[in-house]
């Protein structure tokens, strides 16, 4: 499965990306807002987190390529729930030259375009820090809004406000009616 957008492929997640999957997490600047710690610190734990995301029908992680096939992110839907349509949408462009520029908007369309058309899920929702002002941009350029915001009181002090965001398909194909053409 690959899904095309103007400037950027998602993809399946290959062994061949494990070095760069490692070297976005050590990244301090991809993984200042990070909540996930699901992803491998090193090679050695490559193998088993490739094999347990592979098995599960509640996840769904691509890689992020430019169209001449460079790795510059990840993406997926977490906790899908199939019955109630609904999944937990995460992203991460990991390479600094391409931040910024609009691929996350990109791949985030894609993803959401694939999600309501192919997956025929209803709602894609995500948390996000309050003073990530970039990614609150990407979500909103994609039509996602803020639906509610909670206070934690632990944990680092940028993290500590999170907006929940959603879109619904009826919202994302009214933007995007394009999208629903080739959706079927």
């Amino acid at each position: 499965m690959e899904i095309e957008g103007e400037r950027v492929i998602l993809r399946p997640v290959l062994p061949s990306d494990f070095p760069k999957i490692v070297e976005w997490t050590k990244d301090q600047e991809v993984g200042h807002y990070m909540e996930d710690d699901s992803y491998p610190e090193n090679l050695g734990d490559c193998q088993e987190w490739y094999q347990a995301q592979q098995s599960s029908r509640h996840l769904r992680r691509l890689v992020i390529t430019t169209r001449d096939g460079v790795p510059i992110g990840d993406i997926e839907l977490d906790h899908i729930t199939w019955r109630n349509g609904d999944a937990e949408l995460r992203i991460r462009i990991g390479e600094g030259d391409y931040r910024g520029k609009g691929y996350g908007t990109e791949s985030v369309i894609a993803l959401l375009s694939y999600a309501f058309g192919e997956m025929k899920l209803s709602r894609i929702y995500l948390r996000v820090a309050s003073t990530n002002q970039a990614a609150i941009r990407c979500y909103e350029k994609a039509g996602f809004k803020k639906e509610g915001k909670l206070i934690r009181t632990k944990g680092a002090p940028k993290l500590r406000k999170i907006y929940l965001m959603r879109i619904l398909k009826d919202e994302f194909y009214k933007l995007n009616p394009h999208l629903q053409l080739l959706a079927g």
